[in-house]
């Protein structure tokens, strides 16, 4: 692409994933500029990485962290296009990204309307649980913003069905043909361990490892653990590794096979922890994807995860792990039961699977989708 890449992208400072895909894609051969509005000054400059070439970054402190102003959407996006078209040289810009469907994809359906420049646009948990569910009076806009992409991407195939079921316009005929399912990438230090083939020992050790907030259903992974050892002639362990809010309502659960571990920032202590457990329990509601599950699956543990949520639809039922109902800890000691079962060769596909999600081959096909916009 001979023009730049505008990356539109709200969520930059604080989530790594948008520097990793911007360093793949530059490897590609992209001039880029990234554009990341900010409610506040310590967001700033988060994330950045100025080795990587041919790269321009525009942070701007437009957001107000304010119920106010996310309410007044409209007025919102009209700021951000404003101060965006001040700072980026528009001109110099072939194709837009905006990363998700309200916030970013809104100000590139304005770009695209003044300007002409195609965008592609990726689709969220929060475009779905907080735009199209809460604020219906924008459903139409958030299905004209769709319509106007060259390509609408969604991060799992489940949330395709629930918007398909719950929220596409009428109008909007062309929806099967515009969307693509791109999942998000590992980074690529977990497939540079030694993982291997895993076998149950005694304990059963399960894991969780997240932020602690109530819809990520940590208490009912504790509630399932402590039915299996009230169940069962064997004994499970849990071990947690976060931090968050719902912490002090989930340590009333505690007991003692239960080992709460903290926040972990390094990787080698995080990977050993990993390694040494069997089986990774996180049924999280409204979850757009969760990189967590493919960084498990990626040293042999087999998942146990929700129904019609995060990586449900990319693997067969009862393969690299199995798929729970939801706030259910009797389902929850049947997924756990049913991983026993298949153990080794649950492990197996689970390492051999999560290979499918490195940089490398989802950059692929970002660049597909780009090459195929501008055409």
């Amino acid at each position: 692409m001979k023009d730049k890449l505008l990356q539109i992208s709200s969520a930059f400072a604080i989530q790594k994933i948008y520097i990793n895909l911007t360093k793949k894609l530059s490897e590609k051969g992209y001039d880029q500029i990234i554009y990341v509005p900010v409610r506040n000054s310590a967001q700033l400059n988060g994330n950045r990485d100025d080795t990587i070439p041919n790269c321009e970054y525009v942070y701007s402190h437009v957001l107000k962290d304010n119920f106010l102003f996310k309410l007044r959407f409209r007025r919102k996006l009209k700021i951000i296009y404003n101060d965006l078209l001040s700072k980026v040289e528009i001109g110099s810009v072939g194709l837009v990204h905006a990363h998700f469907l309200f916030s970013d994809g809104g100000v590139a359906y304005l770009i695209k309307k003044k300007f002409g420049i195609p965008y592609v646009v990726s689709v969220r948990a929060t475009d779905l649980f907080y735009f199209f569910k809460l604020m219906v009076h924008e459903r139409k806009f958030g299905n004209q913003i769709m319509s106007s992409a060259e390509r609408v991407i969604f991060i799992n195939p489940t949330y395709v069905n629930l918007f398909k079921k719950k929220y596409l316009s009428s109008f909007f005929k062309d929806f099967d043909n515009k969307v693509a399912v791109i999942p998000n990438a590992v980074d690529q230090k977990w497939f540079a361990t030694n993982s291997r083939v895993k076998t149950i020992s005694e304990p059963l050790k399960l894991l969780y490892v997240g932020q602690i907030i109530k819809r990520k259903k940590l208490d009912v992974v504790i509630k399932a653990m402590k039915l299996f050892n009230a169940k069962s002639n064997h004994k499970a362990t849990l071990d947690i590794v976060g931090s968050g809010p719902f912490l002090k309502d989930v340590e009333k659960l505690f007991d003692e096979n239960v080992k709460y571990l903290g926040r972990i920032s390094d990787f080698k202590v995080l990977q050993g922890i990993f390694d040494s457990c069997h089986i990774f329990a996180m049924p999280s509601i409204k979850e757009t994807f969760g990189l967590v599950y493919i960084e498990a699956m990626s040293q042999g543990l087999p998942i146990l995860y929700c129904k019609d949520e995060a990586v449900d639809g990319f693997f067969e039922n009862n393969t690299v792990g199995v798929a729970i109902k939801a706030s259910d800890p009797e389902d929850t000691l049947r997924g756990i039961e049913q991983i026993i079962g298949n153990y080794q060769e649950m492990s197996k596909k689970a390492r051999i699977e999560s290979v499918a999600f490195t940089w490398e081959k989802i950059s692929e096909k970002f660049h597909a989708i780009y090459e195929e916009a501008i055409r």
